[in-house]
């Protein structure tokens, strides 16, 4: 899939829009015809399409998907560009050849053809692991060859949109996708489409919907038109409506066994249970073949039985020709008799060997039949089997990134502390190391050489080695270099970057100003429309107050105020959303107590005093909490001082006395309760 260059195209008229964008008529450089889609930034979201056409794309387009010519999914506006699957009509537009400009020929000879050709393509949508989310008739084209062709996945109801509007593909979708679209995350997008393929092809076979067929039909735009003006749904209300309908009526019986077979398929995609449902097209697909097959032996074994009769009527007739020439033979000649008699004898020992050795080879050849068949079946069943297990591979991993990140931080906000920290940390980095050497062969396990390359660089940033740390986030950044790199992979990296320059400026690093800039740069790269944004927020205000530091520690005295006001505006407001966080509060009140010195610094003593009271507020709502916590009682004592004295230099004497008091109070606080 290339890269979409503007420039190389030639723009025709407008051909159709939709609820995700406008279809244009184009040109290509060589002069072939393509379609340009222009796609609308509120009805998309930029990372899922881009995460699931290049799954697609990679190693090959599945048979029946509609290729991308090209994409430029970061550019403004975002926009795809496909091939050309339409009619000329003269002296009118183009007209698409999809199937809801096709409906008016359904139900009819060709509609079971459909049916089985768009089951085989969203298999093979599933076997590469993405999940349309968007079936309806107008996604679905049929070539001039009379294939299948599927397109607009991950478009319409999907999470991280901001502005969806009514289309048809809601009338085909299950009412969990209806209630909660966020479950296409979380691999729920597969039963999705599994309900949608057996709604669409219950509508093709029969010319209703399955459910709420009269209040469909009203709303459902005709064929040969892509939408209906003035159709404002509540998501809600559909769900619950056809969560009310749970059987499903055929409106004629099966015209023969085998739509009988395929029948029962369509009606278990379309059970309310999801769980209930095959787990993906890809166990239909296999299912309808298995049918087919079924059906297929048994019309062979009939063939045979026939063969075996018309057999016995011929050696009855030879029987009876024998017969009379015996009796000829008896009356015109003893001797003729007594060969005739031998020559009959010998015939009819050769007639049975032959019978019995057609029959060897029929029963063989249809053993033969019956094996294939059983193999080709295992076949499919072992490739759903393999994709059921990487899709729970894939949360075990996300498990154990939870258990290493308990592992490796004491003290983390959800999970209870661990003792033993630094011993902890040793063994997982000899557990890691010793993975590494062992599999280091193992061309298969590069993804996994990948995350134990970056957590064995979480290791060293915990152990507080800053070079190692260092090293090793390199090493992980190569081997992910051409691996997939999701919302939460990049903030997990972003992290990382923070985490590195912090230890740096621990230890006075000379490389600590390279190091932020670096993990500012990483932050920005992070998508915020698919990740936990206070907790983004919270790491980019972390960042700024200890960059400010380090700035104010060179001099640069008004640019490090600016970013402390940045970072405390920021913690600020996630302190109000989250107010029982007390390590927010914490470090809300150090980027006060910064900003404080900063302005002392620059004369300003009024606003430093200003900023101390805030910062003498934050800590008395920490101490509300905490009250037996020296280090708080100490920092509010320094706090209070800092303001007296300050009072003292400003005039203000008579000020400067509560403050110098309560900051002796805490003292003598803390002095009766250590004395050492």
């Amino acid at each position: 899939m290339d890269v979409l260059r503007l420039d190389d195209l030639t723009v025709h008229d407008l051909i159709g829009f939709g609820e995700s964008g406008r279809v244009f008529q184009a040109e290509d450089r060589a002069g072939a015809p393509c379609v340009l889609k222009v796609l609308d930034e509120p009805a998309i979201n930029r990372n899922l399409l881009d995460k699931t056409t290049k799954r697609l794309a990679a190693g090959g387009w599945p048979d029946g998907v509609m290729p991308v010519l090209a994409a430029d999914f970061g550019g403004a506006p975002a926009c795809v560009l496909l091939p050309l699957v339409a009619d000329e009509v003269e002296g009118q537009p183009m007209v698409p050849r999809s199937l809801q400009h096709k409906l008016d020929e359904h139900p009819g000879i060709d509609s079971w053809k459909v049916v089985r050709a768009l089951a085989r393509t969203l298999a093979g949508i599933h076997s590469k692991r993405v999940a349309h989310g968007n079936l309806k008739p107008g996604n679905v084209f049929i070539a001039h060859d009379g294939s299948v062709l599927v397109s607009d996945w991950a478009l319409g109801n999907m999470p991280g949109v901001s502005n969806f509007h009514f289309t048809d593909a809601v009338l085909y979708q299950p009412p969990e996708q209806l209630l909660r679209p966020a479950g296409f995350l979380e691999e729920e997008g597969y039963h999705w489409d599994v309900y949608a393929f057996g709604s669409l092809a219950f509508r093709l076979i029969t010319g209703r919907f399955p459910r709420c067929n009269e209040t469909f039909q009203q709303v459902a735009p005709p064929a040969g038109q892509t939408h209906r003006d003035g159709i404002h749904a509540d998501l809600g209300k559909v769900a619950r409506n056809v969560s009310q309908q749970e059987a499903i009526e055929w409106p004629d019986p099966a015209a023969n066994p085998l739509e009988e077979g395929l029948r029962e398929w369509i009606e278990r995609c379309l059970l309310l249970d999801p769980e209930a449902r095959p787990g993906s097209m890809v166990e239909v697909s296999a299912g309808f073949e298995t049918v087919e097959a079924e059906l297929a032996r048994s019309r062979e074994i009939d063939t045979l039985l026939d063969q075996r009769r018309k057999a016995e009527r011929a050696t009855r007739r030879v029987w009876f020709a024998l017969g009379a020439a015996i009796v000829l033979a008896i009356g015109l000649a003893g001797l003729w008799q007594l060969a005739a008699s031998q020559l009959a004898g010998e015939r009819a020992a050769r007639r049975a060997e032959q019978i019995e050795a057609g029959t060897e080879i029929e029963t063989a050849k249809a053993a033969m039949e019956k094996a294939r068949a059983e193999a080709e079946e295992a076949t499919h069943v072992l490739s759903y089997e393999r994709d059921r297990w990487l899709a729970r591979l894939e949360a075990s991993r996300l498990i154990g990134d939870r258990l290493f990140e308990w592992a490796m931080e004491k003290g983390h906000r959800s999970l209870p502390p661990l003792d033993g920290r630094d011993l902890r940390l040793k063994r997982l980095e000899r557990y890691f190391k010793d993975f590494l050497t062992r599999t280091s062969d193992q061309e298969s396990l590069e993804d996994e050489h990948a995350r134990v390359r970056l957590e064995l660089a979480e290791v060293m940033l915990a152990a507080g080695d800053e070079e190692a740390a260092s090293k090793r986030l390199e090493e992980a950044l190569q081997a992910w270099e051409a691996m997939p790199k999701d919302a939460d992979f990049k903030l997990r990296i972003a992290r990382d970057s923070l985490l590195l320059a912090l230890l740096r400026q621990a230890k006075s690093d000379p490389e600590t100003a390279a190091s932020f800039e670096t993990a500012r740069k990483a932050f920005e790269e992070v998508p915020r429309g698919d990740v936990d944004v206070t907790r983004l927020d919270q790491l980019v205000a972390v960042l700024d107050f200890h960059e400010a530091q380090l700035l104010a520690a060179q001099g640069q005295d008004s640019k490090a105020l600016d970013q402390l006001m940045r970072a405390t505006q920021t913690l600020n407001r996630i302190a109000d959303e989250r107010p029982d966080s007390a390590v927010l509060r914490s470090e809300l009140a150090a980027c006060y107590l910064s900003s404080a010195t900063i302005l002392e610094g620059m004369g300003s003593m009024g606003d430093a005093r200003e900023v101390r009271t805030l910062a003498a507020a934050e800590l008395n709502k920490l101490l509300e909490k905490d009250p037996k916590n020296t280090q708080l009682r100490l920092d509010l004592a320094g706090c209070y001082g800092s303001m007296a004295e300050a009072a003292v230099l400003s005039g203000d004497v008579t000020g400067a006395e509560p403050l110098s008091q309560a900051a002796m109070k805490l003292l003598d606080q803390v002095l009766i309760e250590q004395p050492d």
